[in-house]
């Protein structure tokens, strides 16, 4: 009786341990933002591990719809470890770059093309990890303002289907019902919007699939 009063004791923080690590663990947290740039839209998908692992997913629609280009970021903790970019339309166009959780250096770089594959440029490189902090700033901020995207196929004039299938009410303009139903014509339409406490603005009509591009953390 004795021994196992002293052994329980003995294991007593053990135990008082695993249950502050896991009630004190970060919880994995997935946001979808976006925003109006100067020459098109930009939707952002950010998802954080408990272990503090950033995944940062963009996609970039110029207004004109010529090229839609996508950019992949990871971050352990808060130091950046791999950059992928590439266009999602027209010629093949890719941008891969990799970095050391240590201390930062490079440890590959690469520009891939249709016919040919070369290094990165010092100026390059530079230029997408600057690239990356600015985005990861600016998700951080819609995020903190509760700036949320969201995306979905056109029923009709005011209801939309989300892509995790929930009909939602939306208040359309005349002239963005006219042009969703327009393009709705021979194949579906579909629109994403962001919603904040200043009301709701749409960022993309199309045909392209928005659901498909839409990545999903759900199981991670």
């Amino acid at each position: 009786m004795r021994l196992f009063s002293y052994r329980s004791f003995l294991l007593f923080p053990f135990f008082c341990s695993l249950c502050s690590c896991a009630l004190f663990q970060k919880k994995p947290e997935s946001h979808a933002t976006g925003y109006l740039a100067d020459r098109g839209v930009v939707r952002i998908w950010q998802h954080t591990t408990s272990s503090n692992y950033t995944t940062l997913q963009t996609i970039f629609t110029p207004f004109d719809d010529s090229n839609e280009s996508e950019a992949v970021y990871h971050w352990d903790q808060d130091s950046l470890v791999s950059i992928t970019k590439q266009s999602l339309q027209g010629p093949e166009d890719r941008f891969s770059a990799r970095f050391s959780r240590k201390d930062g250096t490079t440890t590959f770089m690469q520009q891939k093309y249709a016919t040919s594959r070369q290094p990165l440029t010092v100026n390059e490189l530079e230029l997408a990890k600057f690239e990356a902090q600015r985005l990861l700033e600016a998700s951080r901020d819609l995020i903190d303002g509760r700036v949320e995207l969201h995306q979905g196929r056109w029923l009709s004039t005011q209801q939309v289907e989300k892509c995790d299938r929930n009909l939602v009410q939306f208040h359309f303009t005349e002239k963005e019902n006219q042009r969703l139903s327009s393009l709705s014509q021979q194949t579906p339409a579909y629109v994403a919007w962001i919603e904040a406490s200043e009301g709701q603005q749409v960022l993309l009509m199309t045909t392209r699939n928005l659901c498909q591009q839409q990545p999903n953390y759900s199981k991670k």
